[in-house]
């Protein structure tokens, strides 16, 4: 681009510009957010498949209910006696201390999520304005192009169930800021702003963090390639290094390194073809949406540009001012280029593909990637750049025909994207439907109890996590301390032991919950102790202390099944169900069995009285084309090791049978277990069937 296009005029139009995209963005935040929940309001159950939303919440809720001490982000309630930071339940930290500054005044509002959700809503066109007025776009169709454009980004809309993520004003504002910075005889104070909003966006969310990171790198980077002299750039630098610095040291009081990921670096990752390929397009229904999706993750590097959004490049790439303006780039904003090529490079990840074309497979890994598992979203700043240059790129190569071009452009983008929005509200109003009577009664069974324990706990084995948020969101509604929180990662003072993970005699003020058929048997043994009474509603198991009244919604707890000797047992199918033997780490039981879903599935089962040695035969398959190396222990101690392969075979185990409770525990450790085409699971072994053979 010619280098009088670096430095805008005298201001035109501002504030129109501005005011109009404000009215918009209030118009779809009011929308979409009933005015309630904007207000403070708590659902009143938890909704199904929402439970990243309730994570967030739930979080908040707990942080505005303590006083304030340090750790200065820690909510001490939640995953007792450790406590949960709320920045590792994704619970916007900046606007959760702002809250609680002004909770005396509010005492009502017991979470501020859906109030950052509109306030992004809001800011999203305004901030699309100030980025195309700072590249030096100043008219106001434009303006009000990128306005829409932005509002209704499918990237941006998509993102809903993760609030946090969704300040995508924040990336459209460090670009605008980025473009301020890097004009010729710019002052440093631009560079400071975006520096200050690079540390202050750790603690809305760290995904974003880098990005505006990767932004604010590209000044410094800019100006030197630009001037070929460090003098120009070293108050960026400066800026940058000191950003840096703030990040690492607010990071640290604050608490936010030492979380374990859980991995998935190359299988969150953003097809090639995800930007072009419209997925949840209301244009274009009927393509079929695996197209884009190769490894079963890539739904987290959804990048689709719109049709708007894709109708002006196709009118300024083929352009010979289009192209004139692309030549330029590299001499004008070689910084930026290099930030989003690195962007780029992230978001595809060691695994790229084409559509399901594998284009480069590697086993090399970005330093620090798996911290960034949904590396797929590091795309989301290159996606605003390509939308605000293909609004400032169509000004200028059709210098006759852009308006007309603008006004077909808005009109294809807000209606491709009438699904999306109008999802969004429905998903949003689901939040006011009344409790159901097992909600209530679940609440009210609860409610006694100040302290509530969760088996297995989340950190252990997430299987039932959808259940368990229903559990935590009604403990956070009274406060009760927990043993136990779903959180995006995993720090060693939660991290799970088995040896501990166990209950413990209770007082009148503790409940013990215990998820899944399979703890059952643990709950009988707990019962034989004499440490709890115990009951039942559906698979769930209720435990409370021997002198306090066992809820009358709950049935008797059955004596388990005795595991029959020299006998097929089935765990799934049309034939013997025992289910309760899956004691954690399976899936759901299929026709043919179960597949393992975490590295160390686990096997609990009672045999006759009479049984002191046993020989365990278990017909297992590994996942297709991957075998398994399966060690398995019983206590704590190896007992044997198998190599399991994709075919269906017999494998054998001699175990030792606990006198006082006849009962046997296994626990299985699989070498690599792996996601299989589009299945979210970690899938390692499947159980078809066992049979126990007594050997004393």
């Amino acid at each position: 681009m010619p280098e009088k296009r670096l430095i805008p005029g005298p201001s035109r139009n501002r504030f129109p510009a501005y005011a109009l995209s404000l009215i918009f963005g209030l118009f779809q935040a009011l929308g979409c957010f009933p005015l309630s929940l904007i207000q403070g309001r708590i659902p009143a159950a938890v909704q199904d498949g929402r439970d990243d939303f309730f994570q967030h919440i739930i979080g908040q809720i707990y942080y505005l209910q303590q006083g304030w001490h340090w750790p200065l982000l820690t909510a001490w309630r939640l995953d007792a006696p450790a406590g949960t930071n709320i920045a590792m339940t994704d619970s916007i930290p900046l606007e959760a201390l702002l809250l609680k500054l002004a909770h005396p005044l509010f005492p009502d509002m017991l979470q501020g999520v859906t109030l950052y959700l509109a306030l992004c809503w809001t800011l999203q066109p305004v901030c699309a304005v100030f980025a195309l007025r700072s590249l030096g776009e100043k008219r106001l169709l434009p303006a009000l192009a990128v306005a829409v454009f932005s509002a209704c980004f499918p990237t941006f809309l998509v993102r809903l169930g993760h609030a946090a993520l969704c300040g995508h004003w924040i990336l459209l504002l460090a670009i605008g800021l980025y473009f301020r910075a890097t004009r010729p005889g710019a002052s440093a104070k631009a560079v400071w702003i975006l520096a200050v909003l690079t540390t202050l966006t750790l603690l809305v969310h760290p995904y974003l963090m880098v990005m505006t990171g990767a932004i604010l790198g590209a000044v410094p980077l800019t100006l030197f390639l630009r001037n070929r002299n460090w003098k120009t750039s070293a108050p960026s630098l400066i800026a940058t290094i000191a950003s840096g610095s703030g990040i690492i040291l607010l990071g640290s009081v604050l608490g936010y390194w030492g979380g374990a990921s859980d991995g998935g670096y190359g299988f969150y990752s953003m097809n090639l073809a995800s930007p072009f390929w419209p997925i949840h397009s209301s244009l274009f229904p009927s393509l079929p949406q695996t197209w884009a999706e190769a490894t079963g993750g890539q739904y987290e590097g959804y990048q689709y540009l719109g049709a708007g959004v894709l109708l002006l490049l196709a009118m300024v790439l083929p352009s010979r001012k289009g192209i004139a303006l692309l030549a330029r780039l590299p001499e004008q904003h070689a910084g930026l280029l290099l930030a989003c090529l690195a962007l780029t490079v992230i978001a595809v990840s060691n695994r790229v593909y084409l559509f399901h074309v594998p284009v480069l497979l590697t086993h090399f890994k970005v330093p620090g990637a798996e911290q960034m598992r949904s590396s797929g979203r590091m795309f989301w700043p290159v996606a605003y750049l390509i939308m605000l240059g293909s609004v400032y790129g169509l000004c200028r190569a059709w210098p006759r025909a852009w308006p007309l071009v603008l006004l077909a452009g808005i009109a294809l983008q807000w209606q491709d994207t009438h699904g999306v929005r109008v999802g969004d509200h429905r998903k949003e109003l689901a939040f006011l439907a009344p409790a159901t009577r097992e909600d209530d009664q679940l609440f009210s069974l609860m409610r006694p109890f100040d302290r509530i324990e969760i088996y297995p706990r989340l950190e252990c084995d997430a299987t039932d996590a959808p259940q368990v948020m229903r559990f935590l969101y009604a403990a956070a509604q009274q406060n009760a301390l927990t043993n136990t929180m779903y959180t995006a990662r995993t720090t060693p003072e939660t991290a799970c032991h088995p040896r501990a993970e166990h209950p413990h005699p209770l007082d009148q003020r503790t409940l013990v919950i215990l998820t899944g058929m399979s703890q059952r048997v643990q709950a009988l043994r707990w019962t034989h102790l004499q440490h709890a009474q115990c009951g039942v509603s559906g698979s769930v198991t209720f435990c409370v202390s021997p002198d306090t009244p066992l809820p009358s919604v709950l049935s008797p707890l059955m004596e388990p099944a005795i595991i029959p000797i020299d006998r097929d047992v089935m765990t799934a199918g049309a034939q013997v169900m025992n289910e309760e033997i899956l004691k954690s780490g399976w899936s759901t039981p299929e026709s043919w069995g179960v597949w393992s879903e975490t590295p160390a599935p686990s096997l609990y089962f009672y045999l006759p009285a009479d049984v002191h040695t046993a020989k365990l035969v278990l017909k297992l398959r590994s996942t297709p084309g991957v075998p398994q190396r399966v060690g398995v222990f019983q206590n704590g101690t190896q007992i044997t090791e198998w190599n399991v392969q994709p075919g269906d075979a017999e494998y054998e185990a001699s175990l030792t049978v606990s006198p006082e409770t006849h009962a046997a525990d296994l626990q299985l450790q699989i070498s690599n277990p792996v996601h299989i085409g589009q299945d979210p699971r970690l899938l390692g072994i499947g159980l078809l069937q066992f049979r126990v053979h007594k050997l004393n």
